[in-house]
């Protein structure tokens, strides 16, 4: 066996590294602009530094328990891959961050330069976060597989491990960084804008500074460390599944190699964005991310026929199926941008809301929401009933006989792997554009608090208008992604099971997936139960943060009256303190409960049961994190719309202004979390799914006698 795609993959995860590390320090050379500026930038870079050194401090305790855990229970092998998809996806959060916070200020200074030089800086910045991420997953994955693959006869748990890293350190991220950054803009906004009257991003705001640092936090690191999670889940299940089935080794390392050649169109996406003629920098940021999905899609339909030459046809479904995955990325960016940009009539119909009240506003906002995840459902829907028939017909044939009647079946799911392996190939141009976003916000809020003049707030503006376009669809991508993931590693859990129980056993394990199995059917009720309990518990977490947040700002007005006369400057520092240590106090609970449920599930209920808790909570979490993410971000645009039509101060201005505090912690906080809830939900099944049947069978335990423990859990969350 010669690897070759393997090798290929890390070398490519590797270049990609290294050109992210020459963007970075391109960035950072760039000018910070002057002493205020300078201050202004630093003062959110330590705030995100000091935040997220205390969150890795309480997420690394977590690891090592369940390290532990996992080394003596599963394997030392399974242990390993934990750990390193963890530390890779801690990496690849902060790395982004580190470079993201340091760039507002330059990004700022380069609008004195026009808005070309300011776009390039906070592209390339954003590029850092987004080639840093695929390469890193790409690397290790493509690593890790060559050497378990050369050493190990059972590869497959020790490999798919390293999502169960993955997820569990962008579970944390997600709601601690979604926490923050939401308490922070809410307790900002409500005393700032709607009882103080004053601008957003104005200086005299206490909450600022911890406003501007949850940007990075929850947008860059958050999202980084979510994307990475998909990325590196879906590459490993796909090729778990290869694996399991038996098709091959060309055919584990097809998924490697649909990420390489991704990757290799993001670094030439990354290199091609110009302002162009239009000099409409969304435009340009789109048509850029429409080429790398082209490439990748011409690069796939060559050469996977030219690396599997045994069979063209057979290649050539292959290549269709995982370039469904590739086009599937810009139809839900395009669907995102329509129901959450102020372009489109959505949005204006919110806005329009806004002469009447903020319920109007709110109940309006809600039903686009709601709206906005069936055209995203269909579409993936559609690609995955497409692709599963492009897998039956490329490798049924392939297919071990002992799987019998259901050959054609496990074939398809092949293909539907490969389509969602498709759609997160394409993550290094979707997260340059999604990292960018806070890049330009935080520039604007830079240029508003240093007092730099009119004409270059206007570069500033318009940027920081195209990153809140580019942070709002790239959610969708972000939910989309999770989704089908999820759904990848439901099919591997259900082939992790047959493993233990038996093979030959399958189409039995099949035909018992079904809702008049009572254990499936209560795990089921207990999935959907986990994600309304999740939402509560974040959007709960948020209130009471802000909550904090708005006495200390509405304490600092009060007693230091001189801050909104600009006598005084307010104190940055201890809204920051109080925000990030409310955000860690807040974050392990949910996550607790995350971790421990399944594991009850499993052994009370059985495998059926946890096969039905990971079902329900997919059929639920997904719509919900849209509708969540869309309504959020279409209040905000709303809002803005009004701004930019000059309704500020206005009655219709105040209602959008509530509809879009409201929307804060649907878009960035509960929505965008339901993502990793999912995942870890699926890959910690995965995971111990041996070690549960072994349980089961040792205890004897059943739906009768597990009904009572069952119960005191429901009652207990």
């Amino acid at each position: 066996m010669s690897y070759i795609i393997s090798i290929v993959g890390a070398v490519i995860g590797l270049v990609a590294i290294l050109y992210s590390i020459h963007l970075a320090r391109w960035v950072l050379k760039q000018d910070p602009g002057d002493e205020k500026m300078r201050f202004i930038s630093e003062s959110i870079a330590l705030g995100a530094k000091a935040y997220m050194y205390r969150q890795y401090k309480t997420i690394i305790i977590i690891l090592l328990i369940l390290g532990v855990i996992i080394f003596f229970g599963i394997s030392p092998w399974a242990s390993l891959s934990f750990i390193l998809g963890a530390l890779g996806s801690m990496t690849a959060g902060y790395l982004g961050m580190y470079v993201t916070t340091r760039s507002a200020s330059r990004a700022a200074e380069g609008a004195k330069k026009g808005a070309e030089h300011s776009l390039r800086i906070a592209w390339r910045a954003g590029a850092v976060m987004g080639l840093s991420l695929a390469g890193v997953a790409l690397s290790i994955l493509s690593i890790l597989y060559l050497f378990y693959h050369t050493i190990l006869a059972e590869w497959m748990i020790p490999l798919i491990s390293i999502g169960f890293g993955a997820s569990l350190v962008t579970l944390f991220m997600r709601v601690g960084g979604g926490i923050y950054t939401k308490a922070a803009d809410l307790g900002a906004d409500l005393v700032g804008k709607i009882e103080a009257e004053i601008p957003e991003d104005d200086p005299r705001n206490p909450g600022v500074i911890a406003d501007n640092v949850g940007d990075n936090v929850g947008d860059v690191a958050g999202m980084a460390s979510d994307v990475f999670e998909s990325y590196i889940v879906t590459l490993s299940a796909a090729v778990f599944l290869a694996g399991v089935i038996g098709l091959g080794t060309i055919f584990e390392e097809i998924p490697i190699l649909i990420g390489a050649l991704s990757l290799v169109a993001s670094i030439a996406g990354v290199m091609m964005l110009r302002l162009g003629r239009r000099k409409d920098p969304l435009s340009s940021i789109k048509r850029v991310i429409d080429i790398v999905a082209i490439i990748s899609v011409v690069l796939m339909l060559i050469v996977i026929p030219l690396v599997y030459r045994d069979n063209f046809i057979r290649s050539l479904y292959i290549s269709i199926a995982s370039s469904l995955g590739i086009i599937l990325a810009p139809i839900i960016l395009r669907v995102t941008e329509y129901y959450t940009s102020y372009q489109y009539k959505p949005v204006r119909d919110i806005a329009d809301q806004a002469k009447i009240s903020a319920a109007t506003v709110i109940v309006t906002g809600y039903a686009k929401g709601l709206l906005s995840s069936i055209p995203v459902l269909i579409a993936v829907g559609g690609v995955l009933g497409l692709s599963y028939y492009l897998g039956m017909l490329a490798v049924s044939d392939l297919v071990p006989s002992s799987f019998g009647a259901y050959g054609g079946l496990i074939a398809g799911v092949y293909g539907t792997a490969l389509a969602s392996v498709g759609l997160l190939a394409t993550a290094g141009i979707i997260i340059t554009a999604d990292s960018f976003g806070p890049v330009s916000d935080n520039a604007n809020g830079v240029v508003e608090m240093a007092g730099l003049p009119e004409n270059i707030r206007e570069v500033t503006d318009v940027l920081d208008a195209v990153g809140n376009t580019t942070k709002a669809t790239t959610k969708g991508y972000a939910i989309a992604s999770a989704g089908l993931a999820a759904l990848v590693l439901f099919i591997a859990l259900i082939f992790e099971i047959s493993k233990f129980i038996g093979l030959e056993k399958l189409p039995e394990i099949l035909s018992s997936i079904t809702l008049v199995n009572p254990n499936l059917l209560i795990g089921a009720f207990v999935g959907i139960m986990i994600v309304y309990v999740f939402s509560g518990r974040t959007l709960e977490a948020v209130g009471r943060t802000a909550m904090e947040i708005v006495e200390e700002i509405r304490r600092q007005f009060r007693e230091r009256p001189g801050i909104l006369e600009w006598k005084e400057k307010p104190d940055y520092a201890r809204v920051v303190d109080i925000t990030t240590r409310r955000a860690l106090e807040e974050f392990v609970k949910p996550g607790l409960i995350v971790i421990i449920t399944p594991i009850v599930i499993g052994i009370v209920l059985g495998w059926q049961g946890l096969a039905g808790l990971i079902l329900g909570s997919i059929i639920v979490g997904m719509p919900r994190a849209l509708l969540m993410a869309n309504a959020g971000a279409a209040w905000d645009n709303a809002k803005k719309y009004i701004e930019h039509h000059g309704g500020k101060k206005t009655e219709a201005h105040k209602a959008a202004v509530i509809g879009d505090t409201v929307g804060d912690p649907f878009k960035d906080t509960t929505g965008p979390s339901l993502n990793p809830l999912i995942k870890v939900l699926n890959t910690l099944s995965v995971v111990f799914a041996g070690a549960i049947i072994t349980l089961n069978k040792l205890m004897g335990i059943n739906i009768y006698t597990g009904l009572l423990p069952l119960i005191k859990l429901l009652l207990a969350l």
